[in-house]
Formats: C-alpha cells, structure tokens, sequence
C-alpha cells in the first residue's frame, strides 16, 4: 500500500512524503525539488543532507542581489554541460505538487534567467522497495537550448559508488570511453579501477574531488551505504546517443563531504515549448556490506544488486 502524505524534515522544511511497505521517501516542496531521504524502513538515510549548508555558491552576479545556490543534498537534476553561473539557479522557492495513485509530480517556477522549467514525477512500486523517477527539462524561451537531463544523486558520507565498465566485444575498436576531470588523480586511494567494475569511495579525511564519467552501456549505477544498496536503472543509446563529456551516460563524484552517482540523458536541442525527459528506477537491496575493493568482491557484490 503506498501513503502519500506531508511533513517537514529537520530544517529542510515541508516535504511530501511517499512510502509503501518496503521503503520510504521525502521530496522537498518548500526548496528544490530534492529527494532528500530515500531509505529501506527502519533503515538510515542514503541521501547526504546538507544540514549546515556547507555548500554553496554566490551567484548574486547572475541572479539578483543576496542570492545563494545550496546543494542542500539529496536529488537533483539539472542541465548538462555544466556552465557557470548558469546551472547553479538558486532553487530555493516553493515547488508546487499534485498527487497521483503511486506518487506524484512537483514543478518548481520556471527559472527567470534561464527560461528551463524542471519537474520531477515520482512512481512508487505497490509492495516492492522500488520506484520510478522521471525528470522533464522543458525551454519556455524563443531561444533552443541545447544540453542533456543530468540526474545527480548525492549520497551520505563513507558509502561506495560502483559503476559496470563496458563489456560489449567489439573486437579492434574501442568499446569504451574514460573521462577524467582536471582534479582526478588516477592513484587516488578511494578508487578502484576493476576489470569490470569502477568503484569510488567516500572518505570524509580527503578534502580533494575526484570525478570520472564513462560510457556505462549497463545502464545502471549503484550505491551502498548503511547496509543497503541503490541502483539506479536508465535507458542509454550507445554506441549511436550524442552525451556530455566526451559521451558519458553516467558520472561519479567524491568530495569530503558526500559522493554523487550521476545518470546523463542523450545532448538534443530544444526548442521553447520542447523538452528533454529522463527516467531512472531506483531499486534498494538490504543486507548489503561493502569491504576491501577487488574483482572478486565487486562480482560477488554485483551478482546480489544488479
């Protein structure tokens, strides 16, 4: 049975509430919209939550006197490529909701510089620990934009970001693609580089970032945390799909405060009325640990969550 209701939640304010018998959610109506808490019942939050709002930018300059963008935590999504000030609008007004059998759909205002309107619609699974998240970048300016739905997830501190690497033979061509930010180090101790999977591992005593996208032809990314794993399922078009950053579908992120899984659309330019729609299902597993870094391990840990 799924319950849909509202609450506030610590100092994020109000939140619409949506749950079923295995797992529950909160998406933020007062900011954002953010899934701010995503968690098997009884179990600790997966979502980072930027409580003290460490995290911030000035984008006074582009968006008006005292204005502040907060990455406040949880979900999110916004327009790829990254550009500055552009993607940080600073969507901290009330999101409007309406409600459905299995969820619902929020749409924050249209962004008054940037003209983009984004919404997000949230499915929930009647029994199972599962839901559907479907994310809509519409322009509403004469303009046509051009940029992919990216769909960040910003999870809690000392959990493990794990991403299939490519399997596909395609004999003497390339089968993948490995991008690397200026500030990635490729011997950085939290990442381990597998023969079939990448993991990256949040440690809050390393204040460096590290990020690195790939072409992730699985479709699939995956987190673990607090004896749950998350994965996240998206539709990709690859070998054929335009995408971000030299052609990832799929991005990961470390700091010291949180780690990112990341989903990218297909690049397409739209015109004002036009959008861009991206849908994740994301799926919790209970009872999962994460140890050492290995091939072994990733496989055995693969086999229980993908």
């Amino acid at each position: 049975m799924i319950s849909i209701k509202e609450t506030t939640y610590k100092n994020f304010g109000k939140c619409l509430s949506i749950a079923n018998d295995s797992m529950e959610i909160y998406v933020t109506i007062d900011i954002g919209p953010r899934i701010i808490k995503c968690n098997l019942l009884g179990k600790e939050n997966l979502m980072f939550e930027d409580i003290e709002r460490k995290k911030a930018e000035d984008v006074s300059s582009a968006f008006g006197e005292g204005k502040f963008w907060y990455i406040y935590g949880g979900h999110r999504m916004w327009l790829s490529p990254e550009k500055n000030p552009e993607t940080y609008y600073p969507d901290c007004e009330k999101v409007v909701y309406s409600v459905n059998q299995t969820g619902a759909v929020f749409d924050p205002p249209v962004q008054a510089v940037t003209g983009l309107q984004f919404s997000m619609s949230i499915a929930m699974d009647e029994t199972e620990p599962k839901f559907t998240v479907t994310h809509t970048v519409k322009n509403t300016k004469k303009d046509p934009v051009t940029g992919a739905c990216w769909c960040l997830s910003v999870m809690d501190k000392n959990g493990a970001v794990i991403v299939p690497q490519p399997a596909e033979n395609t004999g003497l061509l390339a089968n993948r693609v490995l991008a690397l930010w200026p500030y990635t180090e490729m011997t950085d101790s939290r990442i381990f580089w597998g023969d079939r999977y990448i993991a990256l591992r949040q440690n809050p005593d390393i204040k460096k970032s590290i990020k690195f996208g790939i072409n992730n032809t699985a479709g699939k990314i995956a987190y673990v945390n607090h004896g749950q794993a998350l994965v996240k399922a998206y539709a990709v078009n690859h070998p054929d799909g335009l995408y971000p950053d030299y052609g990832c579908s799929c991005e990961a992120y470390a700091c010291e405060l949180f780690t990112e899984a990341e989903s990218l659309s297909e690049m397409k330019t739209i015109k004002k009325g036009e959008s861009i729609v991206h849908a994740e299902t994301w799926t919790l597993t209970p009872d999962i640990e994460i140890g050492e870094f290995s091939n072994e391990s990733l496989d055995a840990l693969a086999e229980k969550i993908f």
